[in-house]
């Protein structure tokens, strides 16, 4: 083998060294997978929340194992920092969209 030979192949070996590495790091930083729709949840609670009458807030949590909708509105006089929910309103939904 002659010089120019030997310079090929570690011109070789150093390109196939930088794609590799390039490559581990392109995947690395790849945005994580969705979790939306996986079998194994966290929890099966539902909560949406939006205003009411009278320009108050509120907030609907619906348990799905439990199959009840709680509807919770801050107290009267409650700071942002620490707000005291009151609830409002419970509903079984088993029996709400059940056939009559």
């Amino acid at each position: 083998m002659n010089a120019k030979d030997l310079i090929l192949i570690a011109l070789i070996c150093v390109n196939v060294t930088l794609a590799s590495v390039g490559m581990v790091l392109y995947v690395g930083n790849a945005e994580p997978a969705a979790q939306a729709a996986t079998s194994n949840r966290s929890g099966d609670y539902i909560m949406v929340t939006g205003p009411i009458a009278g320009g108050r807030e509120a907030v609907l949590i619906v348990d799905v194992v439990a199959q009840r909708a709680n509807l919770y509105v801050p107290k009267a006089g409650a700071t942002a920092a620490g707000q005291a929910f009151e609830l409002k309103s419970s509903r079984n939904l088993a029996t709400d969209f059940s056939r009559r």
